[in-house]
């Protein structure tokens, strides 16, 4: 018995990988269409997080500036005070307790 692989062997094997990789590209459409899917759903959670934060965001920046506002208001009170304390000591008048 010849053991050389006939054309019908060979024919055999190519349909058998043939039909492999067909099975293995339609995996492959089915993991991108998921993926896919994935994408879109993880755009419209992150469009609607910062949709969400955006107001607290602008809050921040409020914040943010009402707190400089207050620094600067207590910078100058601190000056004040401390002119208030060298006119108090040039005049002699007391201050009280500030």
């Amino acid at each position: 018995m010849s053991k050389a692989a006939t054309r019908k062997d060979v024919d055999d094997v190519i349909e058998i990988i043939h039909d492999l990789m067909d099975h293995i590209s339609k995996q492959f459409d089915r993991v991108d269409m998921r993926l896919t899917e994935v994408n879109k759903d993880s755009i419209i959670w992150i469009k609607s997080m910062i949709t969400l934060l955006q107001p607290s965001m602008v809050s921040f920046g409020r914040i943010d500036r009402y707190e400089t506002e207050l620094a600067a208001r207590d910078s100058q009170f601190e000056r004040l005070l401390a002119w208030a304390r060298k006119v108090s000591l040039k005049t002699g008048i007391p201050l009280e307790n500030l």
